[in-house]
């Protein structure tokens, strides 16, 4: 996953961290932890975790994520080349369905039921434009109209 796509999800999830003693060299290392399962893991978990352990619960939850995702790609490796085409096909979409309902179950304020909502309705009509850039403009577009629709119930 490229650093562009991190990005946001880093920044959502430090200052979830962050206490004024919380020290940089401690954060390193949530940084490059930081993904799209620990990224809503951190969502669902980290506001039940006493602010001055967060950094220690998310080293933890991100050390058993690389792990598991390292034996799993070890056993897959180990496995791809005998599975059949139409089990290997299913298999790819687990990731992508995961992150889909790991999401869903998050979202809390309609903003975000709105953006993803959106952003699968909006997705075959930005694959007509055949950039290779569909789901990045389905995204902004959904993301764009919803934070418009959040600001604007806002101010009412």
């Amino acid at each position: 996953m490229s650093a562009i796509r991190l990005f946001p999800m880093v920044v959502a999830v430090m200052p979830m961290l962050r206490t004024e003693g919380t020290k940089r060299r401690h954060l390193i290392l949530v940084a490059h932890f930081t993904a799209v399962t620990l990224w809503v893991e951190c969502y669902r978990f980290l506001p039940h975790v006493p602010r001055e352990r967060r950094v220690a619960f998310v080293h933890g939850l991100g050390c058993g994520l690389l792990s598991v995702g390292l034996c799993a790609t070890v056993i897959g490796y180990a496995l791809a080349a005998s599975l059949t085409q139409t089990f290997a096909s299913a298999i790819l979409l687990l990731t992508p369905l995961a992150f889909l309902f790991s999401t869903a179950r998050n979202s809390r304020e309609l903003a975000d039921v709105l953006a993803l909502g959106l952003g699968l309705a909006l997705y075959p009509l930005a694959s007509l434009l055949n950039s290779g850039l569909d789901i990045l403009v389905s995204g902004v577009v959904a993301g764009t109209i919803a934070f418009g629709v959040h600001k604007w119930r806002e101010q009412r």
